[in-house]
């Protein structure tokens, strides 16, 4: 998995070892070596959790500089809502999104469209009971999506097989700005405004997609900083956005809140937030423990994407925030398609799991390693300290049998023991030594 891009990494220089990243990962692709922080590549699922509790802030997200949209003739911007949530004073839509055309964007559409646009086609799709794989998760969480392909792989057609919000409205920004202005796909750099480092990865890497749709991701984050400094010089009266939003007050709930109870009333539907919740639903629904449930929609962060790592605002004062925006917009507003609806959602690939490395490529050493694992693991105390540079006593043992440079000794438990036993052992040789040779090191020399 070394090819597979990765948006989070670490800042040796910054790091100092604390073990708190190590504590929180939901994959276990976390580990401390020689006092710093290092990222299993084909474990980690760039959720983000990481950084959120790193106290040093070395853990970081690589995302794109606004300087090369420069490098495009037309520029086309698909933000997520969650932005609208982080202005305290700016309660005017239109005014916030207007900067954005004089930061050199020819048009922008929000995430919410992509809502209105595959609502529709979502809700039929949960009422054609031929489709068995239920309950049916979203992908609107690209973190949850790596999750399921990392760590429930048994669990992949349960995913929802269409494209996400953020592909649908990125996909349609391009149709139909290039239908309204004749342009070619190369004169077009179409960017995206993201709440977290998971769907920088998704830009970049896009599961379900033969191709990129996006050019390039912006963190939400960035970018609140760079409008606040304009706002602050200028008088941005006149930066009022005249096209109208092409949203609704479900999209926009559900785009940021992933608030779907309302919309797909025929369904059984649930939403459920925060890392640990989805580990443990998808526990549940992998024992075959979950009955009567049609549709999922699931994330990562705490209040989803509210509550994404990029965000400046308290997650519950954003929501609040946007709930009131939403109560703004129409119930089901016109959106003109100038192509099929059902090709604008379809995915292009199907998904596929993204297994752990096996321990081997041939199925009987891979046996014999883990029976090795095991062995190992019952010699360790399994406090699941993190003192050793893992996050658990197993993880420990895979990592000594598949050979990462570690021994048992790394345990603090185990070396304690062991060196307890040595000093008993030096006391019973020191009581076993010839007493003429211990006068002779007494005496004097002469």
């Amino acid at each position: 998995m070394s090819d597979y891009f990765h948006a989070v990494y670490v800042d040796q220089n910054r790091c100092n070892g604390c073990t708190r990243c190590l504590r929180v990962c939901p994959t276990q692709a976390m580990r401390i070596r020689h006092g710093k922080a290092v990222i299993l590549e084909n474990k980690c699922i760039d959720c983000g959790e990481c950084m959120r509790v790193c106290p040093q802030k070395a853990i970081s997200a690589k995302v794109d500089a606004l300087e090369m949209i420069s490098g495009y003739k037309h520029k086309l911007l698909v933000y997520s809502p969650v932005f609208f949530g982080q202005f305290r004073k700016f309660d005017n839509v239109k005014k916030i999104l207007g900067i954005f055309k004089l930061l050199g964007f020819d048009d922008i559409i929000g995430v919410d469209t992509g809502g209105v646009i595959i609502s529709d086609i979502i809700k039929s799709f949960l009422k054609d009971r031929k489709n068995i794989y239920r309950p049916y998760i979203s992908t609107n969480c690209p973190a949850v999506v790596r999750l399921i392909q990392v760590k429930f792989p048994s669990l992949i057609n349960h995913l929802l097989p269409l494209r996400n919000l953020m592909d649908v409205a990125g996909e349609y920004i391009k149709h139909n700005y290039k239908e309204q202005t004749g342009v070619l796909d190369d004169e077009i750099g179409l960017f995206y405004l993201s709440p977290c480092p998971a769907k920088v990865v998704a830009i970049y890497q896009p599961e379900a997609e033969e191709k990129r749709i996006f050019n390039g991701v912006f963190s939400l984050g960035d970018m609140y900083n760079e409008i606040r400094r304009i706002m602050e010089k200028q008088d941005f009266a006149h930066f009022e956005l005249e096209e109208t939003i092409l949203s609704s007050k479900f999209a926009l709930r559900w785009s940021a809140l992933g608030d779907v109870e309302n919309k797909f009333n025929e369904s059984v539907n649930l939403r459920i937030d925060g890392i640990q919740n989805a580990i443990r639903f998808l526990e549940r629904l992998e024992n075959g423990e979950v009955k009567d449930i049609d549709f999922v929609d699931m994330y990562s962060c705490d209040n989803a994407c509210v509550g994404g790592v990029f965000t400046k605002e308290d997650a519950f004062i954003a929501e609040y925030r946007i709930k009131k925006i939403a109560e703004e917009l129409p119930d089901n507003p016109e959106i003109p398609l100038p192509f099929d609806r059902d090709e604008i959602c379809s995915i292009g690939m199907p998904l596929k799991p993204r297994p752990i490395s096996p321990l081997d490529s041939d199925i009987k050493e891979a046996l014999k390693k883990m029976k090795k694992i095991e062995e190992v693991n019952r010699l360790l105390p399994q406090l699941n300290c993190g003192m050793c540079g893992c996050p658990t006593c197993y993880d420990l043992a895979e990592d000594i049998i598949i050979g990462k440079d570690v021994s048992i000794y790394d345990c603090p438990v185990i070396l304690k023991e062991r060196l307890r036993k040595l000093s008993r052992e030096i006391v019973q040789m020191a009581g076993h030594m010839n007493p003429i040779e211990d006068d002779r090191e007494k005496k004097p020399p002469t």
